[in-house]
């Protein structure tokens, strides 16, 4: 039996700086997922947060987030966090994952860089990030 998954606060102290929104009554909820299945699944490649984010239209969306080193190295290890959420989403968390699909692309599935990136352009590891979907950012702001 999965475990049940409850919202908490996610990105506290320094991490909290790293999202922002304009209006604080459009963000809906937030859970720490790594937290929350970090027992029950303890050597899976957990996505770190999931936002609860309704836009100016009024459609409420999921964004999931992964506060991260961006190193060329460490794509990967991003690329498997993904990946793990995606079958997360699809094997356990239905409508979660629909309201994924209603986030726009630039902020479905963001990786905010915990410090300078350092991924040239030019090798095999930016050209997998921008096609994998994920979006790499220094912050996410949210009007």
């Amino acid at each position: 039996m999965a475990p049940t998954v409850r919202a908490s606060r996610p990105l506290e102290g320094r991490r909290r700086r790293l999202v922002t929104c304009a209006d604080s009554t459009r963000l809906t909820g937030s859970i720490d997922l790594d937290t929350a299945l970090r027992q029950h699944r303890p050597d899976d490649h957990r996505r770190d947060y999931g936002l609860g984010y309704k836009p100016v239209d009024g459609s409420e969306q999921a964004i999931w987030v992964e506060v991260h080193s961006a190193t060329t190295r460490e794509v990967s290890t991003v690329l498997r966090k993904l990946q793990w959420l995606k079958d997360w989403l699809n094997e356990n968390a239905e409508q979660l994952r629909q309201l994924s699909e209603r986030a726009d692309r630039d902020i479905r599935y963001v990786w905010i860089a915990s410090s300078s990136v350092k991924i040239p352009r030019r090798l095999p590891q930016a050209k997998r990030l921008a096609q994998s979907g994920l979006s790499l950012k220094g912050k996410l702001p949210l009007p």
